[in-house]
């Protein structure tokens, strides 16, 4: 399989969706999160974020986290880490905080121990073997008492999801929106299909889709896989995210 850089370079992986993210984000949800894991990163100290992808999450980061912490935002595909140290470069705190790896989860090396480490929009990207691989790397990059954040996973079985329309923002004559779908296309896999509209008024002036084939992770299944790295569950973790802790 040609690693993530080659994929952008031949128009694969975010080649179709980088443009339309911003754009298209689900702002109330996304806003969410981040206000959800204030309160888990209060005291780190140094964080990696996989997937950190256009630096939502490493903007809003920076805003709580101590003055004193640091970030390693770990993006492989170069069109979106573009728009992550476009990002980052207008944030003068990010100067000193923020280093942008640009290897991919199974290689990049932070270099120190972590209190926290955070996988966003990016599980199910993995097949369950380079997730055995994943959860033990970082599991043992944790300090003893470090978290390993996680959204909860959709769907949580293998099962297809109808059409639903996510309505973008506007930006000058046009506005954009996301139709998503999924298709079940093998055991505990579904293909997740984006279409991307561009409409001025009610003309559609631009559509463009993109394929993702993504591995179903129920929340039992997560909670196995993580124990068996030597993590455990968090109680009461905030609504939307699950969260483990090493404890050795």
């Amino acid at each position: 399989m040609a690693d993530e850089a080659s994929r952008a370079d031949t128009g694969l992986g975010y080649a179709v969706n980088a443009p339309y993210y911003e754009l298209i984000l689900p702002a109330e949800h996304w806003a969410g999160v981040a206000e959800s894991l204030g309160p888990l990163l209060k005291d780190a100290r140094a964080v990696a974020e996989i997937g950190a992808g256009t630096g939502y999450y490493t903007e809003a980061m920076l805003g709580f986290l101590p003055p004193d912490a640091e970030i390693f935002a770990i993006e492989p595909a170069r069109v979106m880490r573009a728009a992550l140290v476009t990002r980052l470069a207008r944030l003068p705190e990010a100067e000193r905080r923020v280093t942008v790896l640009p290897e991919d989860a199974a290689t990049a090396d932070p270099g120190t121990d972590l209190d926290a480490v955070v996988l966003l929009n990016l599980v199910m990207h993995f097949a369950p073997d380079e997730r055995e691989r994943l959860w033990r790397t970082w599991a043992e990059r944790l300090a003893t008492g470090g978290l390993l954040i996680v959204e909860a996973q959709y769907p949580q079985r293998t099962e297809p999801v109808p059409p639903s329309t996510v309505p973008g923002r506007t930006l000058g004559h046009h506005r954009y929106e996301t139709v998503s779908r999924a298709d079940v296309v093998a055991e505990s896999i579904v293909r997740w299909v984006n279409t991307y509209r561009t409409w001025e008024g009610d003309r559609l002036v631009r559509e463009e889709t993109a394929e993702f084939d993504c591995h179903v992770i129920s929340d039992e299944r997560l909670t196995e896989e993580l124990s068996a790295a030597g993590l455990a569950p968090v109680p009461d973790a905030p609504e939307g995210l699950r969260v483990y802790r090493r404890c050795i």
